[in-house]
């Protein structure tokens, strides 16, 4: 639904070899390595990337874009991904696809009882 004073965006489609085609992926995480693999991975696949290191920048992130997924580390240095992600569930502007990525199986495991659809093992071989 448009307003009257916008103009509908023409998005990019998945097409074969970019199955992330028209899809804005936010990705949460602090370490610029990690965050350059991923976006590495994502942007070949035909992905928008648009990177937060913390929380803070994330939330100011999601009211700008609207991202497709939010792919959020559990370690962030202004709090924990995990009660970030469950923030996230529970709001009315819920992002479409919420992913939590840690190292450790137990709290990925509980990522999605706070509401995560799903979750990332790091290290990350391939996405």
């Amino acid at each position: 639904m448009h307003d009257d004073f916008t103009v509908p965006v023409l998005q990019r489609l998945p097409v074969p070899g970019r199955p992330l085609g028209g899809l804005t992926i936010l990705v949460v995480e602090d370490s610029r390595l990690a965050c350059d693999a991923i976006r590495h991975y994502c942007v070949r696949a035909g992905a928008r990337i648009r990177r937060a290191d913390c929380i803070r920048a994330a939330r100011r992130h999601i009211q700008t874009y609207r991202p497709s997924v939010v792919l959020c580390d559990v370690g962030l240095p202004d709090g924990s991904g995990l009660e970030f992600l469950a923030d996230l569930a529970r709001s009315p502007h819920r992002p479409p696809a919420l992913i939590c990525m840690t190292g450790d199986p137990d709290i990925a495991a509980r990522s999605l009882d706070v509401g995560a659809d799903t979750f990332l093992l790091k290290p990350i071989g391939g996405l």
